[in-house]
């Protein structure tokens, strides 16, 4: 849609909120790729290390909450991939850059794909969409059944609770190319463990200015949690910390022996 004035004050943010991801999988990759926010092949290249050495015999690989799939795109030239997100927007992107890859729309907290790899991810942050602690482990162990014997579990942890700044407003993010140009704010809030982050999205292309809000609702949640989330699914656990400024990284191991 063509943006409405704002100066009128005729429309409030709440008609220009849109479902997560909904409207931003377009611009997705352009974002965070052409602001400098994500750099996927040196993450992935990362990935990789830490994947061969906890599983040197790793082939298969599945990647949970895989958005539009740029990680997979750079993993698959060491595994066989697959991905799984809940966003059917993110898959139509994800389709387009993986023609002939599986590609699963899936409910992480309820995630069965009848097999097992060799390692599984589940990457930047997207496990703070947790937001209930109750289902934190259950879901864990969703992903962790997924992880065959050997095999390694990377789950990115969202902000560190005593890392968490309120109220924060950070600089725009700007990313362009010959066809879009994209403009974000973002605002933050918090109640209790619960953060939101109101994303203000001006996008403009040659058809016009389209202007559209987000808002993500993650979990604050301590590092110590998601390893005894870890452990209790069955998987040795370790942290890498600060994998991103204020956030921890936990890589979990099942032994080689277990079915």
């Amino acid at each position: 849609m063509r943006a409405t004035r704002m100066s009128r004050g005729l429309l409030s943010v709440r008609d220009y909120a849109r479902p997560m991801y909904g409207q931003s999988a377009r611009i997705y990759d352009l974002l965070y790729v052409g602001s400098g926010i994500k750099d996927y092949p040196a993450e992935a290249a990362l990935l990789n290390r830490i994947i061969t050495g906890a599983c040197p015999h790793a082939r298969t690989l599945l990647d949970v909450a895989c958005g539009t799939g740029e990680h997979l795109s750079q993993l698959r030239q060491w595994y066989e991939v697959e991905g799984a997100d809940i966003s059917p927007a993110m898959l139509d992107v994800a389709r387009k850059r993986l023609p002939g890859v599986s590609l699963h729309l899936a409910d992480m907290r309820r995630l069965d794909l009848g097999r097992q790899f060799d390692a599984v991810t589940c990457l930047f942050s997207s496990i703070g969409y947790i937001t209930d602690p109750s289902e934190l482990t259950s879901t864990v162990e969703r992903l962790a059944a997924h992880v065959g014997p050997g095999g390694v579990l990377i789950l990115d942890g969202w902000v560190r609770p005593d890392m968490w700044r309120d109220e924060f407003r950070g600089d725009p993010d700007i990313a362009s190319d010959h066809e879009t140009m994209v403009v974000r704010l973002s605002f933050s809030r918090r109640a209790g463990r619960i953060t939101e982050l109101e994303m203000h999205h001006l996008v403009r292309t040659e058809s016009g200015i389209d202007y559209f809000v987000e808002t993500h609702r993650l979990a604050l949640t301590p590092t110590e949690e998601y390893l005894a989330a870890v452990e209790n699914a069955g998987l040795k656990a370790r942290v890498v910390r600060d994998f991103m400024p204020s956030r921890d990284r936990i890589v979990g191991v099942r032994n080689p022996a277990s079915g």
